[in-house]
């Protein structure tokens, strides 16, 4: 989680930092009605920021639509629609909750039978104890090319798979889901474990990297995961035409999942606001664009693995839409998370 301390003063950036994880979890066990508006996490004292996932275990038939809502740093209330794998709500969201006040889960619609619903995921702090005893790095695997399927041992925890590789690139992954998913490009993925998963790459010369974390019962401790962060907090400029680094990767290249997030306080201008962030590498996945934020005061996210090169950066910088590119804006926040397997 990022404590949103003080207005950053419009003269400076802040400073870039190795920062701390702990792991979120709250599950519902053997629902057999539509869940109502739940918090899935305590309140915190400041304001603070999540990687929200969700995904369902012993689904007799099908889980219920699942939304996600929080009141963002600026007093807005939002809300997120989870996306759903064969009856199963999946993925991730990167939200800034307001001090004081709990993010929510709920289901909704029509449905028949019983489920598991789990919502984990991620709080990042600039300082403070790491909270990733309960996390493991459960599967890192590479290939180039088509394989067979490559399967894996899948204990029952909630997963995150991360995929990486090419926009053309097909594959199919079996772990969880009646009949699995079959997607292309990178992408990430959650599931509840049982028994075992596959893994199958569909396209001749694709790189194809999948790496997994899996999430016990949170603890207290080191983990296996570093996060960098970079934050505009309370901002009222765009930068001038220079990128500034999250994260350098050295003499060796880095697969690092990228969450970032972008709101702008509501207003009656027509200035939005755009967060772009660049790497050397792959370029092309959902993340490699620029994010608006509009003077409606809608935040946008993305969530992705990236691969970045050697002797490499993560960088970022904001922009004005429409016209002005730099110079004075509407008061925003932004910010971008990348946790390093």
């Amino acid at each position: 989680m990022i404590p949103k301390t003080a207005a950053i003063v419009a003269l400076f950036w802040p400073l870039l930092a190795q920062a701390s994880i702990t792991e979120i979890r709250k599950d519902f066990l053997d629902e057999v009605s539509l869940l109502p508006a739940t918090p899935i996490l305590t309140a915190p004292a400041v304001d603070a920021s999540y990687l929200i996932c969700v995904t369902a275990g012993d689904v007799q038939n099908s889980v219920p639509t699942t939304i996600l809502r929080w009141t963002d740093e600026n007093g807005d209330f939002n809300s997120f629609t989870y996306s759903s794998v064969n009856g199963v709500p999946n993925g991730c969201r990167m939200i800034r909750n307001q001090a004081n006040t709990a993010a929510t889960i709920e289901t909704n619609g029509t449905y028949s039978g019983f489920y598991n619903l789990i919502t984990f995921g991620f709080g990042f702090w600039p300082t403070g104890t790491q909270g990733q005893g309960g996390l493991k790095e459960a599967l890192s695997y590479s290939v180039t090319g088509t394989n067979s399927g490559h399967e894996f041992g899948f204990p029952g925890y909630p997963w995150l798979f991360a995929v990486m590789t090419n926009p053309t690139c097909k594959w199919q992954l079996s772990a969880g889901w009646s009949g699995g998913i079959s997607s292309q490009g990178a992408q990430i993925v959650t599931a509840y474990g049982g028994g075992n998963g596959i893994f199958t790459t569909l396209t001749g010369g694709c790189e194809y990297t999948m790496l997994t974390v899996q999430f016990g019962a949170p603890a207290a401790g080191p983990g296996p995961l570093t996060d960098y962060e970079y934050n505009l907090l309370n901002w009222t400029n765009a930068t001038y035409p220079k990128f500034k680094t999250v994260f350098s990767t050295g003499s060796a290249s880095a697969n690092i999942l990228l969450a970032t997030n972008i709101a702008e306080r509501p207003n009656t201008g027509l200035v939005g606001k755009e967060l772009l962030v660049q790497w050397n590498g792959e370029n092309s996945g959902p993340c490699a664009g620029a994010i608006p934020a509009a003077p409606s005061g809608e935040p946008s996210a993305c969530v992705s693995l990236i691969a970045i090169q050697a002797s490499s950066s993560l960088e970022l910088t904001t922009l004005n839409t429409p016209g002005q590119d730099w110079g004075t804006s509407p008061e925003y926040s932004a910010e971008v998370d990348a946790i390093k397997f």
